[in-house]
């Protein structure tokens, strides 16, 4: 599947959302996207703002993210409320891990949608779209990493029928975070 367009109602007008697979022209929205959601998310958990503002502009920068997206293994989608870019997905297709015996995996690596849309379904459209896609794929298994104490993220996994399979650390800057790595049979 290579877009999907959800029309809602909401009172007595009909909104659209918007998801394709993004393109290299999709790199500045991305970039954007991509700095906005994690400072949303992860900005409070950070002592210093230059550790997260440089992880920002490392991580999300444009020419970064236009090297991602030409890889062939990763797919990102991009997803549209009404006219306004809101959020974003990443897959990295044959990307095992030491917590699943498996060969055919592959990894949600970013899943992120701007605070005001977060209640608007569209996770779970999104979801969707990637199961399609990673089992398109052959893949058996789908894992992702987060963070321990965003516990609204891993309830949203564990209702998607994700399982705690192992975990792990990851440091940005002065700030040690620990994660959970979860996993879904497809």
């Amino acid at each position: 599947m290579i877009h999907l367009e959800i029309l809602i109602q909401e009172n007595d007008n009909i909104l659209s959302i918007h998801i394709r697979i993004a393109t290299l022209a999709d790199a500045p929205n991305l970039s954007f996207l991509g700095k906005k959601t994690f400072d949303q998310s992860f900005g409070h958990l950070f002592r210093d703002r230059n550790d997260l503002l440089d992880y920002l502009k490392t991580t999300f920068s444009e020419e970064k993210l236009k090297r991602s997206i030409s890889k062939k293994n990763n797919i990102f989608w991009i997803i549209f409320y009404e006219n306004n870019v809101v959020g974003y997905a990443k897959i990295q297709l044959n990307s095992p891990s030491e917590f699943i015996d498996s060969d055919k995996v592959c990894k949600l690596q970013k899943i992120y949608i701007l605070k005001d849309y977060l209640s608007q379904g569209i996770g779970g459209d999104l979801q969707k779209i990637i199961f399609d896609k990673v089992f398109e794929n052959n893949c058996n298994y789908i894992w992702l990493s987060v963070l321990k104490s965003n516990e609204k993220a891993v309830a949203f996994y564990m209702r998607n029928n994700y399982k705690i399979v192992g975990e792990h650390p990851f440091s940005i800057g002065k700030e040690d975070f620990e994660f959970w790595v979860m996993s879904r049979r497809l």
